[in-house]
């Protein structure tokens, strides 16, 4: 079941309009160049008014470890980390508690290929977004869900999925398209900011008639998405050896990328 992700809260008046819906997760970014910047004891000031089953991810460009050490003590559920590698993420990661998610930014396949490579060992998830953090934009996913750049998303996506961690879809998601995202990648989460935000009075604030479009259009797809992935980790799970499982996977890629190639996962086409 895809799960919901409201990042960049900045305000009492987004916290209220978080709690009016079944999001799961709310976003503080601890970023002082982002335009949705708080400070962490903002955050814990808004911490008090937010509904208690709603998660608190702090969203942090390279953290030093003075500012990972005040996270962990603020309160946060999560830390989603932007602007490093997968070893750096590897040192934060043991340096928290909390579980940690890391961002990677995409611009084509080649960077898919690149990060499906690295070792992840204490990331509990992987945030997929556009070339350029915050930019509103998708990494160009739209198109039809079958070019290179989405079925290697797909095969990154199903690695994950056999490795017990999060996948998290980012990056120009909003009530028109996050539908057609979840059909293509099936995401754990569904991550938007500037997609359920309006402008008022000069300034870009979330908005409680767009954040319900957008939870209405994710659970419209929560049901088959959720069979479908029950069914993939069953079917994971059936393979007794690695090469049984790489078998498996190869079939079910075939079905997924409408049978383009059977590799999987390294090889060629869909499977690269």
């Amino acid at each position: 079941m895809t799960k919901i992700k409201i990042c960049g809260i900045t305000g009492e008046d987004e916290i209220a309009a978080l709690n009016e819906t079944g999001v799961d997760y709310a976003g503080f970014v601890l970023y002082e160049k982002s335009k949705r910047y708080v400070t962490v004891q903002k955050a814990r000031q808004l911490f008090e008014k937010l509904n208690k089953d709603i998660r608190k991810v702090a969203v942090a460009v390279a953290p030093e470890s003075e500012l990972i050490e005040e996270i962990g003590r603020a309160g946060f559920d999560l830390l989603q980390v932007h602007g490093v590698d997968a070893a750096e993420a590897e040192r934060i990661a043991a340096q928290t508690k909390l579980p940690v998610w890391l961002a990677v930014n995409l611009r084509d396949p080649a960077e898919v290929r690149r990060w499906r490579r690295e070792e992840y060992h204490r990331i509990a998830g992987i945030v997929l977004d556009a070339g350029e953090y915050g930019s509103g934009k998708t990494f160009g996913w739209e198109q039809n869900g079958q070019d290179e750049m989405c079925c290697a998303v797909r095969a990154f996506r199903e690695e994950l999925l056999a490795e017990g961690r999060t996948f998290v879809l980012a990056g120009g998601l909003d009530a028109e398209n996050v539908a057609e995202g979840i059909r293509i990648f099936a995401p754990d989460v569904a991550d938007v900011s500037s997609g359920v935000e309006v402008l008022c009075d000069g300034m870009r604030t979330k908005s409680l008639i767009r954040i319900k479009k957008f939870e209405k259009a994710v659970q419209k797809n929560r049901r088959r998405v959720s069979r479908k992935k029950t069914v993939r980790r069953n079917v994971i799970r059936k393979g007794k050896t690695r090469h049984e499982q790489e078998s498996i996977l190869r079939s079910i890629w075939r079905t997924v990328c409408g049978g383009v190639t059977d590799e999987y996962p390294r090889g060629t086409g869909c499977g690269i």
